[in-house]
């Protein structure tokens, strides 16, 4: 039974499907720490930029928007499961972010805004040769954690840390061929 659960799983991952071609689009929703939506431009078959915006807003920490561009290499790009890696860089700003010193202690006047990079590795799987699922996983420079309120009334407010810390992200992609 293990011998044909095996055999299945590796012919499923042979299956070609339509790979995304040179000059594509992908329209990307993904769910990080921080929603966003994202273009994909293929500038090979298998390399693409994916600039990428997110916003929100919670009664618990207010405002927050995000910026980036990403570049992915598609290892197996014409085939139904193709692992990826990526890298990129973000711009953040969030209301309730709270910046500490190497000591430990809260730098009061810091701005809310700042800049990540890292890189990772995913998978995409293909539902269709138009739509996919997308899983990934990044090394990034900065962690986010609850800290004392700044705004003085109990909120939580989250603070950034030097230091690299492990970012999961699931999503959707759907490709313009």
């Amino acid at each position: 039974m293990r011998l044909l659960a095996a055999s299945l799983a590796v012919l499923a991952m042979a299956a070609p499907a339509m790979a995304q071609s040179q000059g594509s689009f992908a329209l990307d929703v993904m769910t990080t720490r921080d929603q966003h939506f994202g273009v994909g431009y293929y500038v090979t078959d298998a390399i693409s930029l994916r600039p990428r915006l997110g916003a929100g807003y919670s009664s618990e920490y207010g405002f927050n928007f995000a910026v980036g561009l990403d570049l992915r290499w598609e290892m197996l790009a014409a085939r139904r499961f193709s692992p990826y890696a990526t890298a990129g860089v973000t711009y953040q700003y969030d209301e309730a972010f709270t910046q500490y010193d190497s000591a430990g202690v809260v730098i009061p006047a810091a701005d809310s805004s700042w800049l990540r990079y890292g890189a990772g590795l995913g998978v995409r799987a293909r539902l269709n040769p138009r739509l996919a699922v997308v899983a990934e996983g990044h090394v990034m420079n900065s962690a986010a954690q609850r800290a004392p309120s700044r705004f003085g009334n109990g909120t939580p407010t989250r603070t950034i840390e030097d230091g690299a810390y492990f970012e999961a992200a699931v999503g959707i992609s759907y490709t313009f061929n």
